[in-house]
């Protein structure tokens, strides 16, 4: 089967607008002519793409089909244009990056800022998801890049470069037990209730794994979706938490909490930065690559867990 583009478009909006009228409308079309682009593909398909009825059209199931593939078509053929749009303007570049939470609250706003500073004619595009979401773009090629903290196991045959070591930290209200303490093992906190970021982000998944080596189960009081959140629920005496040690150092006194030092291995979580193939990466993405490396090398790394 040979497709029309410019059909696919229209087939698209027909489906979208379920009538002929609105979409020739929608694509300043006169109305034969969208219904002949759409009879021209059933022909080519060689079965109906739409039910006719008195109020408009609906897609049968070869065309609901034929409309889920040409609207990812459609869709990316706009990148395409978008990209290329970009070039004739002067832009020399685009990188697309996913990025969890805390590589986008914590690290990368200076980094980039430094990155976009030196290189004015690059653009990129930051999207935050969670690190399993970050693996998941970069194997089905929706980014470039990604930043997560994912174990070797999850990024599969995906290449890995370190980036930042990010320190976790049990965060409590002052008046709280352990408000004196400088270190505290995590099966000790399980008594507690819990302020935790969404299910499924990378650091409410390693704290139910710890409970669960200890034969617990996290009680859950609270989630929310920023280490702002957290801060303020805690230090509102309404639970502890787990966060990075750079979201909480700053705010103690502001929010009414403290930090401990959690001693456990994976308190002390690598961040890296992946793609599919670094060498075959277009030259935008292995420039902020080599730039984020070098902005995370010249911060002191933060020290592993002391020995027992």
């Amino acid at each position: 089967m040979r497709f029309d583009i410019e059909s696919l478009r229209i087939f698209v909006a027909v489906v979208e607008e379920g009538s002929i009228a609105a979409a020739s409308g929608r694509m300043h079309l006169v109305a034969s002519a969208v219904s002949k682009r759409v009879s021209d593909l059933e022909a080519e398909a060689g079965t109906p793409l739409l039910y006719r009825h008195s109020r408009g059209v609906l897609a049968t199931p070869a065309g609901d089909a034929l409309y889920h593939h040409a609207k990812r078509l459609v869709e990316h053929l706009q990148q395409i244009s978008d990209e290329l749009s970009e070039y004739s303007q002067g832009l020399r570049g685009h990188a697309r990056i996913y990025v969890n939470f805390t590589a986008m609250v914590l690290y990368l706003p200076a980094a980039l800022n430094s990155f976009l500073h030196v290189n004015p004619q690059v653009r990129v595009d930051m999207v935050e998801k969670t690190s399993d979401e970050v693996v998941q773009a970069i194997a089905s090629g929706v980014a470039d890049l990604g930043i997560c903290a994912a174990s070797r196991d999850a990024l599969g045959d995906l290449q890995v470069r370190p980036y930042r070591v990010d320190k976790l930290v049990l965060i409590v209200p002052k008046a709280h037990r352990f408000a004196e303490r400088t270190r505290v093992a995590f099966d000790e906190t399980l008594d507690d209730d819990f302020v935790c970021m969404p299910y499924g982000t990378s650091i409410p998944k390693l704290c139910r794994a710890a409970a669960e080596r200890a034969g617990r189960r996290m009680r859950v009081r609270i989630e929310v979706t920023s280490f702002e959140g957290v801060r303020n629920m805690v230090g509102a005496g309404l639970g502890i938490g787990v966060l990075p040690e750079g979201s909480v150092l700053p705010y103690l006194e502001s929010a009414g909490i403290r930090a401990i030092e959690l001693e456990e291995p994976w308190a002390f979580r690598p961040l890296v930065i992946v793609a599919r193939n670094f060498d075959t990466l277009p030259m935008p993405a292995r420039i902020l690559v080599d730039h984020l490396q070098k902005d995370a090398a010249a911060v002191v790394p933060v020290v592993g867990p002391r020995a027992a």
